[in-house]
């Protein structure tokens, strides 16, 4: 009877292991290129593709860039269901960022099914502003 209670115990810890492996795509600082906003002027962020259901999570983290002293900012995230056409959506509304650990600087897609995103910035102050963006795309074993 031991045996038996030791051999579900295990069969069971196996399966919850398995449960919570996922794939996990990284995007950081070597693959997404910064962008710097010079007073309020808008740039624009491209992600790389993403083929398949993920969740994502992105991070755009400013910093001050020469004698500024404000981080503050919009955006508006949009995706593409195309490989090639310039047809963009919006999702979601605006965001204002207006400190580096602000959290709206943080912005989560639970099963994104388009192919591209982009995030169009824009300064809402004079000063200079460097915005590094991050993502992480998550897919699950099971899906």
């Amino acid at each position: 009877m031991k045996k038996l209670i030791v051999i579900l115990i295990a069969l069971f810890a196996v399966i919850a292991i398995h449960a919570q492996s996922a794939t996990v795509i990284p995007y950081g600082p070597n693959e997404l290129d910064a962008i710097t906003l010079n007073g309020q002027v808008a740039d624009t962020i491209e992600f790389p593709a993403i083929p398949g259901e993920y969740d994502l999570s992105m991070q755009l983290i400013p910093a001050t860039y020469g004698v500024g002293t404000s981080v503050s900012f919009t955006y508006y995230i949009y995706q593409s269901n195309s490989y090639s056409a310039n047809a963009w959506t919006q999702i979601g509304s605006q965001y204002t960022v207006t400190t580096t650990t602000d959290g709206d600087a943080k912005t989560t897609i639970t099963d994104f099914k388009g192919l591209r995103l982009r995030s169009i910035c824009l300064g809402t102050s004079t000063d200079t502003i460097t915005v590094q963006p991050y993502m992480v795309a998550k897919k699950h074993a099971d899906e």
